[in-house]
């Protein structure tokens, strides 16, 4: 057989090229022929699709109707929780906790919690220089954990602040591992005139925070978690040279209670406050002016008493952790809100606009399990273009991988644990017609996406599954795996020879190809033999198998219709400790 090539579109997300082996193989009365293809995995642009629930409260944006995520992201290993602040002198500075960022570690549980602070040089997303300044203990107590919230750096002063959790990191609850399930208040602000190099710690505490709220210990509150909106460099964007906070809340008579209502990623309400920005004002409750509603005439009211303090939006059991960014090109600003109920589990994220900070709101998109558990969600002002179409949102993601034995996937690529920086484009209903348009096209390129790999429609079980791995995984269509992405293969639990993976359909299928795709740790785990069996029993042989994930073994034979086939390794290089696949797709002849 002469050496051919199959070619993908102009896109490029799909190369399959090289006819490098080719084996016939008669087993069981099958002809079978082997031949190694490339493949490079699906990348460039997706747009998100909006899948708003029925109740949303919040109508339509006419003017801004998606967003699209181009594929282009960081890949900075640090801590999490990061929101930075543009300040004067070129560099963003930032808060983060629970991890390690520049060599120095931080914990946010416990008496001895500690949040840390850096400085982000550069003016490239991909490219920036993060240099840790030190980490700042904060007791806690009453509560158990402390973490960052708003953060500002105005005429070279820095306002740093924190909010207190409980009532642990990992409570057990109807059965399941709940995180942080109560939202504690906020102690006021750390401040740094040095660019955080030295602190002066804040006068109030856990037990005396700086707003007049809970009204009992763990009881909720209404400025939760607040973040300072980013006005841009210093605050250049200001309406009135007042610096806002957003946070969020709930009700003391909640008309739908649940257990975590109201905890570090999920509530009922966003709230709004405002303060001149200084040194003298920031820790003073007195000077901070509360937004109470709107009067007759539809314009916003703000109030010195928080007795008087009023939603600004609500949408009880879909809100959480929010940020909003002022983008001076669009003349908008954009709130990003979380709902992360139930603390541990995928997330739901939407995005919304409004002229004014005070609002109407409106609905950009909805992005059901964004990331699939993305968090902390913000877009720094540093990086909106000239036209403010393209931005950089930044989050945190997937921090509780097997927890409740919930694996998470990095959708969109590059989410992860610690800091991502994913470039976005705002989209008008015009591109985001085009973009759709391109999507479907690609969608039907692409042969692990298209409905000719059946492999997606069938129930798949494996002999054994290494702990934080899935047998799902090697039918998920990502050809992907350790070490960047393990949500992504199927690992067996120390299998070599022997180890199994089967797939079973509802209904007869007719096939007549298969590709196997090897997990991509080059350093270990390659099958080097295998056979396919089938409900017919039937059985092919299968050679060695492309040893990085790159390639895939095709193995192409006379149509016939099963129920459910089976992949058995039956040899394995010797440094292999858990064999399995990356991915396993099967092509139907009918389509």
């Amino acid at each position: 057989m002469k050496e051919s090539s199959i070619t993908s579109t102009k896109a490029g997300t799909l190369l399959l090229a090289g006819l490098l082996t080719l084996t016939t193989v008669l087993s069981n009365t099958i002809f079978a022929e082997e031949r190694i293809v490339k493949y490079q995995p699906k990348s460039g642009p997706l747009l998100w699709p909006s899948e708003p629930p029925e109740d949303i409260p919040f109508e339509q944006s006419k003017e801004l109707v998606g967003i699209l995520f181009t594929g282009v992201h960081s890949d900075y290993k640090v801590a999490d929780t990061w929101y930075p602040s543009w300040a004067s002198d070129n560099n963003l500075y930032s808060p983060w906790t629970d991890g390690q960022t520049d060599g120095m570690r931080s914990g946010s549980g416990g008496r001895n919690a500690t949040t840390g602070q850096a400085i982000m040089i550069g003016n490239d997303p991909l490219n920036l220089k993060i240099k840790a300044l030190g980490i700042t203990k904060g007791d806690p107590h009453p509560y158990q954990g402390r973490y960052p919230c708003g953060s500002l750096v105005h005429n070279g002063v820095w306002y740093y602040g924190t909010y207190c959790l409980g009532p642990a990191g990992r409570v057990t609850h109807d059965g399941m591992t709940w995180n942080w399930p109560v939202l504690g208040p906020i102690p006021g602000f750390r401040i740094s005139t040095d660019y955080g190099k030295t602190w002066k710690d804040s006068p109030h505490t856990p037990a005396k925070p700086l707003f007049p709220e809970p009204a009992k210990f763990m009881g909720p509150l209404k400025i939760g978690s607040p973040k300072f909106i980013d006005f841009g460099k210093n605050m250049e964007h200001s309406p009135d040279g007042k610096a806002y906070l957003v946070g969020y809340g709930a009700e003391e008579n909640d008309p739908k209670p649940r257990y975590a209502n109201l905890s570090w990623i999920s509530g009922d309400q966003i709230y709004l406050t405002r303060v001149k920005p200084s040194i003298k004002n920031i820790n003073d409750e007195s000077k901070y002016e509360y937004f109470a509603g709107y009067d007759k005439k539809g314009k916003p009211v703000w109030s010195y008493d928080f007795e008087d303090i009023r939603p600004l939006l609500e949408w009880n059991n879909n809100m959480g952790c929010v940020t909003i960014t002022y983008n001076a090109p669009l003349k908008k600003y954009l709130m990003c809100v979380t709902d992360g109920w139930p603390t541990v589990a995928k997330m739901n994220s939407y995005i919304l606009e409004s002229g004014n900070i005070t609002g109407p709101w409106k609905l950009i998109t909805y992005m059901k399990e964004f990331g699939e558990q993305a968090y902390f969600l913000n877009f720094p002002s540093k990086f909106i273009s000239k036209d403010g179409l393209t931005l950089w949102l930044c989050y945190s993601g997937n921090f509780s991988q097997g927890w409740n034995n919930i694996r998470f996937k990095a959708k969109p690529a590059g989410s992860r644990y610690g800091l991502v920086l994913q470039q976005v484009k705002l989209l008008n209903p015009t591109t985001y017609r085009l973009y759709k348009k391109k999507q479907n096209q690609k969608k039907k390129t692409d042969l692990l996406e298209s409905n000719s790999n059946i492999a997606r429609k069938a129930t798949v079980t494996a002999s054994s599954t290494y702990k934080g791995y899935t047998a799902e995984a090697a039918i998920d269509g990502i050809v992907g795996g350790y070490p960047e992405d393990i949500s992504a293969e199927w690992a067996s639990n120390g299998e070599k020879e022997s180890a199994t993976l089967r797939l079973n359909w509802d209904t007869p299928q007719v096939v007549h190809r298969i590709w196997l795709f090897d997990r991509p740790n080059t350093h270990a785990d390659q099958v080097t033999a295998g056979k396919l069996v089938f409900s017919d029993d039937s059985t092919i042989n299968v050679g060695q198998l492309p040893d990085n994930a790159s390639a895939a073994k095709e193995i192409t034979f006379p149509t016939k219709k099963v129920t459910w086939l089976s992949f058995v390794v039956t040899a394995v290089k010797p440094e292999t400790q858990n064999i399995g696949l990356a991915e396993i797709a099967v092509f139907s002849s009918e389509d």
